[in-house]
């Protein structure tokens, strides 16, 4: 059995969840459904359930802001928004933190039933997946060569399979970092894997997700072209594959404690 997160402020849609919808012909018991986020991830704390359907407009925690702090808890949860909110930036949103689906109000059990089906297929194709990569055993816990350079927390663990699987997304990783729209879905391609499992994995191998690693070789890459004087910090946000420059300074100061000029400054 699956076990599924409700979190929706309204109680009687809340309720209607609850009993309008054959959850055990899913497969999918319900572990909790609460009225806001901060309810919720207490909630995901205690039950670690592996979907999540929130809704976008909740007090005290909106859904997009649930479902972000949910992905950094527990990296291979499957997140449902359900929403009035019929707007396209929430849906920008959602697309890049990687839901699952969107679904919006008024509430039709017929159409939650179908999105939470494609869901657990979904789910289903990844622990296989999972289940088929853990076969090939366990090995030493030798650090791979693609990752040497790469200031990773942690030691590397995981089968040799895995770790094959994951040099070659950091290798895809080290040659496309530069384009602005690389992201996960990218990597996964590359590789053949879904793109939750290919988060989670490279995850467990070494302790970062997929998006921290390609800012990670961003900054390493900034930091490199900081050290020549020549080269304009406008220059070098484009070329690493950022458009906004606050956006830059921001993920920079916050790998090296210091802005791109701080920077600049320390090592002319």
């Amino acid at each position: 059995m699956y076990k599924l997160l409700i979190a929706e402020d309204v109680k009687t849609v809340r309720e209607t969840l609850v009993r309008s919808i054959p959850w055990q012909e899913l497969g999918v018991t319900v572990v909790g459904a609460v009225q806001n986020g901060e309810e919720a991830l207490i909630r995901l704390e205690d039950e670690e359930p592996d979907l999540l359907l929130t809704d976008i407009g909740m007090p005290k925690m909106n859904g997009l802001e649930l479902i972000e702090l949910a992905q950094a808890r527990k990296p291979d949860i499957r997140c449902i928004i359900l929403s009035g909110l019929n707007e396209f930036e929430h849906a920008r949103q959602a697309i890049k933190l990687q839901v699952l689906d969107y679904v919006l109000k008024p509430i039709d059990p017929g159409e939650i039933e179908k999105v939470v089906a494609r869901a657990i297929r979904t789910l289903s194709k990844e622990r296989e997946e999972r289940r088929e990569l853990d076969q090939a055993g366990q090995v030493s816990k030798d650090k791979l060569p693609h990752l040497s350079e790469m200031l990773l927390p942690g030691e590397l663990t995981g089968n040799l399979k895995k770790k094959k699987l994951v040099e070659q997304a950091i290798q895809y990783m080290k040659e496309q970092y530069t384009r602005r729209e690389l992201s996960l879905s990218d990597v996964a391609a590359a590789v053949g894997l879904s793109e939750k499992y290919m988060n989670l994995l490279v995850k467990d191998v070494t302790g970062a997700t997929i998006n921290h690693l390609i800012i990670g070789l961003r900054m390493e890459e900034a930091a490199r072209l900081l050290k020549n004087p020549m080269n304009r910090i406008y220059e070098i946000c484009e070329r690493i594959g950022y458009t906004d420059q606050d956006h830059f300074r921001e993920s920079f100061k916050k790998q090296y404690g210091l802005t791109p000029t701080e920077y600049r400054n320390q090592h002319l």
